[in-house]
């Protein structure tokens, strides 16, 4: 298993010092955020280049979206998150697809994308249109050799599989986030790799608490402090094969967020090394 958190950057001229304090920390991999104006061939080498200098793989490029981002919650976000809102669907879904160009300069396999909410109603219109959406940058990525991973939360875990298995593609995952499933309050996040436990192929070491505002999202927590059972979340994944990344994100900023990220792999080798994993 390697152990990893997020690097996000606004410049990659600030990718070597990243990746530099990274591997001080004893980090091996990362998922990397980066959402430039453009996306470019020559920013793409700059950065694998600090990759490769520090000895940190890169396991996923996240994907984001450049303009109308907000904080999310658990109201509005049905009609502006992601790929729902109707106004900006085309170009955020034109803006994830080179994203994964930049992710196949890198050399990287995986993206990952918060889709948005996905309907329960298989009929509904907005559900043709994540379809649709969703085929479009899977087929984009497919032809570059990439994979899609969806983030989860924001929908029930069975809803998820049935989006995967609906597009039809073969190289849609998984990106396990086990805290979002309780803090978005649709599942319980040890129950939801029995629906798609098969498709994880990566996961985000995270956090928190079910919501009890039904506007907001519950509060993400440190790890080991929230509802996540991470003993019986490793020994479900260990039995279907897992053994690729543990991405550790904690979603605040500051000095804290580094020690809650240090404590988090502590904690995550001490569990692993009990299950029997190798950590590399």
């Amino acid at each position: 298993m390697k152990l990893g958190t997020l690097v996000r950057i606004t410049n990659v001229n600030q990718a070597e010092e990243k990746f530099a304090n990274l591997r001080q920390h004893g980090f091996s991999s990362c998922q990397l955020v980066y959402k430039p104006d453009v996306y470019t061939k020559e920013d793409a080498d700059i950065v694998r280049a600090a990759a490769d200098k520090h000895n940190i793989e890169i396991s996923a490029q996240f994907c984001g979206y450049k303009k109308g981002a907000r904080p999310y919650d658990n109201y509005y976000n049905y009609r502006i998150a992601g790929l729902n809102i109707e106004a900006s669907r085309a170009e955020r879904v034109d803006y994830t697809v080179e994203a994964a160009r930049f992710a196949s300069w890198l050399g990287v396999e995986d993206i990952v994308i918060h889709a948005g909410y996905v309907p329960n109603n298989p009929f509904e219109q907005e559900y043709v249109n994540m379809l649709t959406s969703i085929h479009i940058i899977g087929s984009e990525c497919k032809r570059m050799g990439l994979n899609v991973l969806f983030e989860t939360g924001m929908e029930a875990p069975i809803i998820l599989l049935r989006l995967i298995q609906d597009v039809g593609l073969d190289n849609l995952y998984v990106n396990y986030d086990p805290a979002n499933i309780f803090t978005y309050g649709y599942g319980n996040a040890m129950d939801a790799l029995q629906v798609f436990g098969k498709y994880v192929r990566n996961i985000h070491g995270k956090d928190g608490v079910l919501p009890t505002d039904p506007r907001q999202i519950g509060k993400e927590m440190p790890v080991g402090q929230g509802m996540v059972d991470f003993p019986k979340v490793f020994e479900i994944l260990k039995g279907l094969g897992y053994d690729r990344f543990v991405t550790i994100e904690r979603e605040i900023t500051g000095e804290q967020q580094l020690k809650d990220i240090l404590m988090a792999k502590a904690y995550f080798e001490e569990l692993l090394t009990k299950l029997g994993y190798t950590i590399e």
